[in-house]
């Protein structure tokens, strides 16, 4: 069950987690951690961070339901759009919101926060309610004031989260013509379900394949 703490609570949480020197072990990184800190003590009922890669945002981290969308294109969706611009972008009613990309049907609002440091985007924290209109100016200070924690860690000592999150996406988009030289039609070819919301919980840490 959610314990809610306040922002200066939540903050302070963030706080200390960043400043520990322990060396993380898999399934446990910051970003892990601060989605773990914002969704078991603030009302959310979706948080997910996004790293940018080269002209997409790729997800890092969440807590909640499993979601159908690992990636987003600039300028596709709320998460790419934000990724894109640099402006935060607060939704109250998703359903009259023409940019939402639908993940999840509990979803009724959404605040997506950029993470960036001296007008370099670096990436986004996407956090959605169940509730509408639930980001008021509140959540909007909190959410901007972890997002530049997380823009002074990842020019900091967590570079190499940004750097990862790079030559993975990298990989994902080398791996068609690798596939091609072997002789194997891409995934990106293969017969696949179409994505639809889901509502699926995720257990905490788990990792999700696109």
């Amino acid at each position: 069950m959610k314990r809610i703490r306040t922002p200066r609570e939540v903050l302070a949480a963030l706080d200390r987690m960043l400043a520990e020197k322990v060396r993380p072990v898999k399934g446990s990184s910051p970003l892990e951690k601060t989605v773990e800190i914002l969704y078991r003590q603030r009302p959310y009922f979706w948080v997910g961070i996004y790293l940018v890669a080269g002209e997409r945002v790729v997800r890092q981290a969440f807590r909640g339901p499993v979601p159908p969308c690992h990636s987003f294109d600039f300028g596709k969706g709320n998460v790419g759009t934000v990724g894109e611009s640099g402006f935060m972008k607060v939704i109250p009613d998703v359903s009259a919101d023409p940019t939402y990309s639908m993940c999840f049907l509990e979803t009724k609002s959404e605040l997506v926060v950029p993470i960036k440091i001296v007008g370099r985007v670096l990436g986004v924290i996407d956090v959605e309610s169940d509730r509408p209109d639930a980001f008021g100016p509140l959540d909007q200070i909190l959410l901007k004031d972890v997002a530049r924690r997380l823009a002074r860690f990842l020019t900091s000592t967590g570079k190499r989260y940004v750097r990862k999150a790079k030559e993975a996406a990298a990989a994902e988009e080398a791996e068609p013509a690798a596939q091609a030289e072997r002789g194997r039609p891409p995934a990106s070819e293969k017969p696949a379900a179409a994505a639809r919301p889901v509502s699926r919980r995720a257990v905490a840490g788990e990792q999700i394949r696109p």
